[in-house]
């Protein structure tokens, strides 16, 4: 009995010992995981940022996705915002159960993510930063693990070699896949629209509103009274075809601001204003046809700022280049201006 006492008690000393051992070399490692890596992308940062935040594209190039193609997504309607999320579900041991949430963006340079993975209640955080440099973009794609108590920080050395092997990879996908793109057909203007600069332009404009249905029968008073009031005017005169400047539109309310080109000198008076459109950088797109099918231009110069990473500022304006009474309705000429920064 004395031998079997002796022998529990060496075996209870060495389990004691094997535990005191594995909590000081728990307590020794890491408290939170931390990865940052890297990669330079030949392609402009925009064109990067929108594959990155729309998660719907991750499975060109993550490396998550490729381990279980076939995992349960859902997606949020929106994507590239605060808000903006994806949950995944998988039987694949390295995938499981997760979600991420966008909770910082700057648009072309940032994205910040919360993520949570089932059975962890704490929240992980990952980054994605965009910044120019030779040769193309550098994305720098970081993890930031929650604390964990001292003895659970031997899983953070455990689990830093895979998860660096899988965002390394899946950098490296990213840039063979953005890379083998046709960049230069994505970034070409579409149809009509340009990148230009344009003068200074004098107008007298009358500020009024409408809902859409309206707004033909709006800009044909306002342009009468604007006409009546060069008119008559001894010391200014046209100098150019009618524009409207547009604040706002929607179906139900939009703001407009018609205008026409004038020379010479005038003292406006009432709600007529004189003033000057600003030259300098504009987007211009060209517009045949009904003017109630000029969205789809208005749309391409957005999509085209939108490729060019161009900044709009201020409203745009249409310039109605012929009179659509006087050609046939599908040579109707509407100049498209979006001011650029």
């Amino acid at each position: 009995m004395k031998i079997l006492k002796w022998i529990a008690i060496v075996f209870l000393s060495i389990i004691v010992l094997f535990i005191a051992t594995f909590l000081i070399y728990s307590s020794l490692q890491a408290d939170r995981l931390l990865i940052e890596k890297n990669v330079v992308i030949e392609a402009p940062k925009n064109i990067i940022y929108k594959e990155i935040a729309n998660f719907r594209n991750w499975g060109n190039w993550s490396a998550w996705d490729k381990m279980d193609p076939d995992m349960e997504q859902v997606y949020s309607e929106k994507m590239g915002e605060i808000g903006s999320f994806n949950k995944w579900k998988s039987n694949h041991q390295m995938v499981g159960k997760g979600s991420q949430e966008v909770v910082e963006i700057r648009k072309n340079e940032y994205m910040k993510m919360a993520m949570k993975f089932e059975g962890w209640d704490a929240t992980n955080y990952a980054e994605f930063i965009l910044s120019e440099t030779e040769g193309g973009t550098e994305v720098k794609w970081t993890y930031l693990g929650a604390k964990t108590p001292f003895y659970m920080n031997f899983m953070n050395t455990f689990m830093q070699p895979t998860l660096e092997e899988n965002y390394t990879q899946s950098l490296e996908d990213l840039k063979v896949y953005i890379e083998s793109m046709d960049l230069e057909s994505i970034t070409a203007a579409p149809k009509g629209v340009e990148l230009m600069e344009i003068d200074d332009l004098a107008v007298i404009s009358i500020l009024d509103s409408s809902n859409e249905a309206g707004l033909s029968k709006k800009l044909a008073e306002l342009y009468t009274e604007l006409s009546i009031y060069l008119e008559t005017s001894a010391e200014a005169g046209p100098n150019g075809v009618p524009l409207a400047i547009y604040h706002n539109f929607s179906p139900e309310k939009v703001v407009v601001e018609a205008a026409l080109p004038y020379k010479g000198n005038l003292t406006p008076e009432g709600r007529v204003k004189a003033k000057i459109i600003s030259g300098g950088k504009v987007l211009k797109g060209v517009h045949y046809g009904d003017y109630a099918q000029s969205a789809t231009t208005h749309e391409n110069i957005a999509k085209y700022a939108d490729i060019k990473a161009l900044s709009i500022k201020g409203s745009p304006w249409e310039i109605y280049a012929n009179d659509p009474a006087e050609v046939d309705s599908a040579l109707v000429e509407t100049h498209i201006y979006y001011p650029i920064k």
